[in-house]
């Protein structure tokens, strides 16, 4: 799996509007990578996935590795006798960055190589409403093992995401995930919500997503956590996601 994220499209210039000038003169975003990153997923059975993912990152943490897994234990049946399917997913994320000289950063890392480490869980609940709809709701929680003063540790979110199949080929899919931290929903705190919309096309052999989007990380215990970018001031992304599967 490949994932890349651009820059801003368009931002906010100096009278607080849209700048429209920034759209040619970055290209769409494109002359610069917010998080760039790829990564490997193996279905040890049907229902388990270990993987390994390496991005770039998108906030003071850098140089990331992820470790991550999913466990499905419900699966939707065709009769509805199973009205749902359920998963649980766990990512391991460490920063493989050289520490700060700065001693207030936290890239100083003062606590070694435990203050490297983010954490992410979450319980995947998702069901299909016939061929063309399909609905996730995804609690869970984000730890960080070093934060600011004035930060949590512990990010207790909620992720929703829908899919519109309108053909064999082309989904059209909306997420967003709402971190339920007093500072991040604080106007004026910096902090806004990850939503993204996005089309996805699907052809036999890879499946290819392309999407806008106002988070620049790509993982979860970088994207909920450090959202800070604006739909309103024009702080939205092209980003895209290129898997292919194989049969081993």
């Amino acid at each position: 799996r490949v994932s890349h994220r651009f820059g801003d499209i368009f931002g906010v210039n100096a009278s607080g509007k849209w700048d429209f000038e920034n759209l040619w003169a970055n290209f769409l975003g494109f002359e610069s990578a917010a998080d760039v990153g790829f990564g490997v997923e193996y279905g040890i059975t049907n229902n388990f996935m270990v993987g390994v993912h390496r991005t770039k990152g998108s906030s003071v943490l850098r140089s990331l590795m992820h470790l991550n897994a999913k466990y499905k234990f419900l699966s939707q049946t065709k009769d509805n006798s199973m009205p749902i399917s359920m998963a649980a997913a766990g990512i391991l994320t460490i920063s493989t960055m050289p520490p700060s000289k700065d001693v207030n950063s936290l890239a100083n890392f003062p606590g070694g190589f435990g203050h490297r480490m983010i954490y992410s869980l979450q319980l995947l609940a998702g069901r299909k409403f016939g061929d063309v709809f399909s609905l996730q709701i995804s609690p869970g929680i984000v730890w960080r093992n070093l934060v600011a003063f004035n930060d949590n540790n512990l990010l207790v979110n909620m992720g929703i995401s829908a899919k519109v199949q309108v053909n064999k080929v082309l989904g059209i899919i909306i997420d967003s995930n709402i971190p339920f931290d007093k500072l991040r929903l604080t106007p004026g705190s910096g902090f806004h919500i990850p939503i993204g919309i996005g089309f996805e096309f699907d052809t036999g052999g890879h499946i290819f997503q392309i999407n806008l989007t106002n988070s620049a990380g790509i993982e979860p215990t970088d994207y909920i956590p450090n959202t800070n970018l604006n739909w309103a001031d024009g702080q939205f992304r092209i980003g895209f996601t290129i898997s292919r599967g194989f049969r081993m």
